[in-house]
């Protein structure tokens, strides 16, 4: 309990007007005495308040006076606009939990009016039956983080979901000794893009079926001495892996036939692809992986078509008789 001018009073004040005020919401200097002492039972005089809020103010905290209206604390370590990316982009996520995600939230919102908020109370994510329960998660996404920093190589067990809709290690448990370079997030999962240790090329796991992770105490094999790999670009990398397969890339020629198609190009490919008119047909070149371009062809086929390589053209050919077979029956 405080009383008068004792110190630490400050901090109460700073606490009351951080949950209780926005720019829409305001307390007068009694109100701030009242609440003071319903929650923390700290019992002030009005010219206390008055110093306090002089000194948050001198402190650099933004607090408005609105005259016999009173007064509210302005800037937030975010602003609305911020906060509500944030947090659409933690419900947006596959690898986080319903609850944890709910934890973050109030995290991020701690600093905001109880008013501002109930804006994000009804935001709910969907049902958490396609989404990992696994706590692992987490402390994937750091030691994967400090293995990448310190330049270590990781192992770890590699899993799937079987019949009885559990995770299950991969091929009899066995450990993956991988060297690590890169933690994304796409499609609201998390991937790690590393090398196994094995071989000469670049793989993508998803970090939630990785289960007893270690680092160990070996340097990784450095990344551009990967064969093609001298000159890696990131951001080149996950414009062409758009669904994380592994495996080469291709130069493909697709015909689009509905104009309107651009704009999922866009967005799945960026804006580096090359767009031209031929015989009176636009047409798109892009570098992908393959297996994803022909995931993403058969997504969108009523629309475009790839003309080359020949070779994807004809493993598309080859799916799409398959699937008329099936379905014929």
């Amino acid at each position: 309990m405080i009383n008068g001018e004792k110190k630490g009073s400050t901090l109460y004040v700073l606490e009351i007007l951080r949950k209780y005020t926005d720019r829409n919401h305001s307390l007068t200097y009694s109100q701030i005495l009242d609440k003071l002492d319903s929650e923390y039972e700290v019992r002030l005089e009005r010219k206390t308040i008055a110093r306090d809020i002089d000194i948050l103010s001198s402190l650099g905290y933004e607090i408005i006076k609105r005259g016999n209206y009173g007064v509210y604390l302005g800037f937030r370590d975010f602003e609305e606009g911020e906060l509500r990316f944030l947090i659409d982009a933690i419900y947006s996520s596959r690898s986080m939990p319903t609850q944890y995600a709910r934890e973050l939230v109030d995290k991020l919102t701690k600093d905001h009016s109880i008013y501002d908020k109930r804006k994000y109370k009804h935001l709910e994510k969907i049902d958490d039956d396609v989404r990992t329960d696994s706590r692992q998660l987490f402390l994937n996404i750091e030691l994967l983080d400090e293995a990448i920093s310190e330049g270590k190589k990781v192992q770890f067990q590699y899993n799937s979901y079987g019949t009885d809709k559990k995770l299950s290690p991969k091929k009899d448990g066995k450990i993956y000794k991988i060297n690590p370079y890169y933690l994304v997030n796409t499609h609201g999962n998390y991937y790690l893009v590393c090398n196994y240790d094995k071989y000469d090329n670049l793989g993508n796991y998803k970090v939630e079926n990785i289960t007893n992770l270690k680092i160990l105490d070996e340097p990784v094999k450095p990344l551009n001495s990967l064969p093609g790999l001298s000159n890696f670009s990131i951001k080149d990398y996950l414009r062409e892996h758009i669904y994380m397969n592994a495996g080469d890339s291709v130069d493909a020629k697709i015909k689009i036939e509905d104009e309107a198609r651009v704009n999922d190009i866009v967005s799945w490919f960026g804006n580096k692809i090359g767009l031209y008119f031929e015989g009176g047909n636009l047409y798109a070149q892009i570098k992908v992986n393959e297996d994803s371009l022909i995931y993403w062809a058969l997504q969108y086929g009523q629309s475009v078509e790839v003309v080359e390589p020949l070779s994807t053209r004809n493993k598309i050919l080859n799916i799409l008789n398959n699937m008329v077979e099936k379905y014929k029956k």
